[in-house]
């Protein structure tokens, strides 16, 4: 029984606890992670990864989830961590960069080994996207070119790819918040089909006014995360995308720019907008939930974070999809403006899943487009590369028929 403090010196918010996790799940040990801090200014969405039991941690803690199988444990304290390595070996991650408690490190020794408890430090040296111990050169894990971490080998198949457009900086998916760009390579893994992967950049949204942005292009995925200075490229992406046809899945915020591209489409382009984005929108899509009630009378959260039960549409494409899934990842505080719903159905939206008696839309798409749905959840804090979100899984298959026989 003992403590493992695996001391990773990284500014990539993505790579929060991976290495650790790597080792935990490798060793079948315990894992426990600490307080941290990070630059929300420079990285928006580095503590954007759902707990299932509810809140939020670094974003990097996706790693242990989809490397264990297990649930990523809330934020430990000393003493908690103490009391389990007593009883079975503790991974913790240690982060220079983003520890609250530059002292905690050797505090957390001395009152280990002042227990009786062993106490093994790691130090990670990186090396082309391989992590090293240190110490003895053994390799601890690696990251593949969509920055999945593990130690399995990558997955080779034919050089005709599809190509996917991931909307948001390359930064971000690769070195903030990695569960995106890691849940489409699992899906493409789960249907042997090659995927490269185009990078555009919503804060560039002189670059959506043209259709040819699309040009090579079989789908398109609108991320979720919490700078809202993505809002307006989002939402003119998933606008272009119902002109085109382009097969298109939305996840998160992604759902909610996908419904405000509705908007437009029923009130008139640039008329609507999520009320978090811009509180002054005359038409606001999306609106607090604080305050707000179900038809039963029962107030709705304020946040609503953890594993949340939804109610699937029968009928729906999504529930062909789904199937008997009716469980979702869920971090927000805004929901779909029920006022809005009537002019959104006649402009060709559909409810797919509900929940809180109907009040809360968790899932929305087009029938008559070729693929448009999107989830206010986050299916791809559901996946990993043996089990893909089946979200996922569908869009690229739909994705590889457009390529085939693009229609609009």
């Amino acid at each position: 029984m003992g403590l493992i403090l695996v001391i990773h010196d990284t500014p990539y918010p993505a790579l929060y606890g991976a290495v650790a996790a790597a080792i935990a799940a490798t060793r079948q040990c315990g894992f426990m992670h600490v307080e941290a801090r990070f630059d929300t200014k420079l990285h928006a969405d580095a503590a954007q990864h759902v707990i299932a039991t509810g809140g939020l941690g670094p974003s990097g803690l996706c790693w242990f989830e989809r490397l264990s199988g297990k649930q990523a444990p809330p934020i430990a304290t000393p003493e908690t961590i103490l009391d389990a390595a007593r009883v079975q070996d503790v991974v913790v991650p240690i982060h220079p960069a983003f520890l609250v408690d530059g002292d905690l490190p050797s505090a957390l020794s001395s009152a280990a080994l002042a227990l009786g408890v062993e106490v093994k430090a790691i130090t990670v040296r990186e090396d082309s996207d391989c992590f090293f111990d240190a110490a003895t050169q053994e390799q601890l894990a690696r990251r593949d070119r969509f920055g999945r971490i593990g130690s399995y080998a990558p997955r080779l198949y034919g050089a005709d790819s599809l190509t996917i457009g991931l909307i948001g900086a390359e930064n971000d998916h690769r070195n903030v918040y990695p569960a995106a760009l890691a849940s489409l390579a699992d899906a493409a893994d789960s249907l042997s089909i090659p995927i490269d992967v185009r990078f555009l950049d919503p804060e560039h949204i002189e670059q959506f006014e043209d259709p040819a942005v699309f040009e090579g292009l079989s789908g398109i995925l609108l991320p979720g995360g919490a700078d809202m200075k993505n809002v307006a490229g989002q939402t003119a992406v998933a606008a272009l995308s119902l002109e085109t046809g382009l097969p298109t899945v939305g996840l998160c915020l992604g759902m909610q720019t996908m419904a405000t591209a509705v908007a437009w489409r029923a009130f008139g382009r640039d008329t609507a907008n999520l009320a978090e984005a811009d509180p002054d929108a005359r038409i606001k899509t999306f609106v607090p939930m604080a305050s707000a009630r179900d038809p039963n009378g029962t107030p709705l959260p304020i946040h609503r974070t953890g594993d949340q039960a939804i109610d699937i549409v029968s009928g729906s494409r999504l529930s062909a999809i789904i199937g008997s899934e009716r469980q979702i990842r869920c971090n927000h505080r805004f929901r779909l403006n029920p006022a809005l719903l009537p002019d959104l159905e006649a402009a060709g939206l559909r409810i797919a899943a509900s929940s809180s008696s109907g009040a809360v839309v968790d899932a929305i798409e087009l029938p008559a487009h070729s693929f448009f749905i999107g989830m206010q959840g986050h299916p791809e804090l559901s996946s990993s590369v043996d089990m893909p979100h089946p979200l996922l899984v569908a869009f690229l298959e739909a994705a590889a028929r457009w390529r085939s026989a693009p229609i609009s």
